[in-house]
């Protein structure tokens, strides 16, 4: 079980080593057997598989800094569940359940949060519950996507499966 990307806004390799990394993850012992756990421990499968994708992003991409939880805002209680800080640019990758309007909201919202610099944008969701909508999901990472590349950034959609 490891994540499949599903759409991106192109090849630049930052990008796509973001992609290869997060693609390379086994998400059996993570995602699996979730779905029917209470919230709260979907809660806490979520946040050690946020730990493993951040600790392997260092690995895979050193030069970038990364940490779990930034908030961009102080005024604000959004948070970036995977901020990355480069030299010119930064990464925030969302994890989500398959809900399309998740991946809409956290792409507009963390995106105009974030100063204005070169912006690498990763929606990474994982399976729900039997009623959300993986394909409108699918069709809201290519608007994503369109988006980006009209504001100069870069976006990729990724699904466990």
């Amino acid at each position: 079980m490891r994540a499949v990307l599903v759409h991106k806004s192109d090849d630049q390799p930052i990008l796509l080593s973001i992609v290869d990394c997060l693609s390379g993850i086994d998400c059996l012992q993570h995602f699996s057997d979730h779905l029917g756990k209470h919230q709260t421990e979907q809660k806490k499968i979520v946040s050690r598989f946020q730990n493993l994708a951040k600790s392997e992003l260092q690995l895979a991409i050193p030069e970038v800094k990364w940490s779990i939880e930034y908030r961009p805002s102080r005024t604000n209680r959004d948070s970036i569940d995977i901020f990355g800080q480069g030299r010119e640019f930064v990464v925030a990758i969302e994890l989500d359940k398959n809900r399309a309007d998740q991946v809409a909201k956290k792409f507009v919202s963390r995106v105009a949060l974030l100063p204005a610099t070169t912006v690498y944008f990763v929606s990474l969701c994982y399976p729900g519950t039997e009623r959300m909508n993986r394909s409108e999901c699918e069709k809201y990472f290519g608007y994503c996507s369109t988006l980006a590349l009209r504001m100069k950034n870069h976006y990729a959609g990724l699904v466990v499966e």
